[in-house]
């Protein structure tokens, strides 16, 4: 199984054109991902300067109690068998973006 974070959608379209057999999932709000924070996350988040242990706590609080991100997480854990699967979001960065976090869940290093 490999999950992979390195892209971000600035690159997308060169890494579709060099991973052409991978998924790519985007995991944003603007593409209405159900694996993507919540509107009141980000904005508590951005008003409140909160550390990235703070917001990983609340992102998996969001995810464990979302029928339909549970469910995505296991179909892009069956996926991950046959193929590598990239999340993607704006963040260049993936140490401190959610898609490291959802990585993480996907990998069951993170336990919902």
């Amino acid at each position: 199984m490999i999950i992979n974070t390195d892209c971000y959608l600035a690159v997308l379209n060169k890494y579709k054109a060099r991973f052409s057999e991978a998924h790519f999932e985007v995991i944003t709000r603007t593409a209405k991902s159900c694996l993507s924070p919540s509107w009141y996350l980000l904005d508590y988040a951005k008003e409140n300067g909160i550390s990235f242990k703070e917001y990983k706590r609340l992102f998996i609080k969001e995810i464990s109690e979302n029928p339909e991100a549970k469910k995505r997480i296991n179909e892009l854990r069956e996926i991950a068998k046959d193929k590598v699967v990239f999340l993607v979001c704006y963040e260049r960065d993936p140490e401190v973006c959610h898609r490291s976090i959802v990585k993480k869940i996907i990998e069951r290093t993170i336990k919902l």
